[in-house]
């Protein structure tokens, strides 16, 4: 079978109809994979604002204690808590976090959280080491303040290493730069 310049052209414009189809069915999947990505990061920047906000917040509280561990931490924790949504920021981390987000997110609270327990203890026992007290409460309270006070120190440091760990993930993750020189060490989990 011979064949004639009308099936060449026929095929020809068959092969190049298939052809056109196929690139743009790709450029389509490739341009919603785009998109999708795009949303995610929009969304995974607005929890990661969100959640920095948040966390700046709690580290200011802590670092205000240290200075003046008598004041009334109580009145600092419920400003920063009335300013963030903690609900809305943990359910936002679960739904578009990564999950190198989440744990650094959940190390920065559990460190605040044990800093935050030592410290109230600290501060029960520092408040019975005023006039008021007996002379024997006054004198154990002041051996208690003096021997948990180098723990609560240690416990704000960690929780402040947490809370830069917290933003150096978050920073990388925002960003999407090539993170192994950002965070120590590289977390194959974080875009590249």
């Amino acid at each position: 079978m011979e064949i004639t310049p009308v099936i060449a052209t026929l095929s020809a414009a068959g092969f190049g109809s298939l052809m056109t189809l196929l690139v743009a069915v790709v450029v389509q999947k490739t341009t919603l994979k785009r998109e999708r990505n795009h949303k995610l990061w929009e969304r995974q920047v607005a929890i990661i604002e969100e959640s920095l906000r948040h966390e700046r917040n709690l580290a200011q509280a802590r670092r205000d204690a240290m200075r003046n561990p008598d004041d009334d931490l109580f009145l600092s924790l419920d400003k920063a808590f009335k300013e963030a949504d903690v609900a809305k920021i943990s359910s936002n981390l679960e739904l578009y976090g990564t999950p190198a987000m989440t744990r650094a997110h959940q190390t920065a609270w559990e460190t605040f959280r044990d800093w935050m327990v030592d410290f109230m203890v600290w501060q029960g026992h520092n408040k019975r080491t005023g006039p008021g007290h007996e002379e024997d409460v006054r004198a154990e309270a002041v051996r208690e303040t003096t021997k948990r006070w180098p723990d609560v120190e240690k416990l704000s440091a960690k929780a402040e290493e947490a809370h830069e760990e917290l933003v150096r993930v978050m920073r990388a993750t925002a960003v999407f730069e090539p993170i192994a020189n950002r965070v120590n060490p590289p977390n194959p989990e974080l875009p590249q």
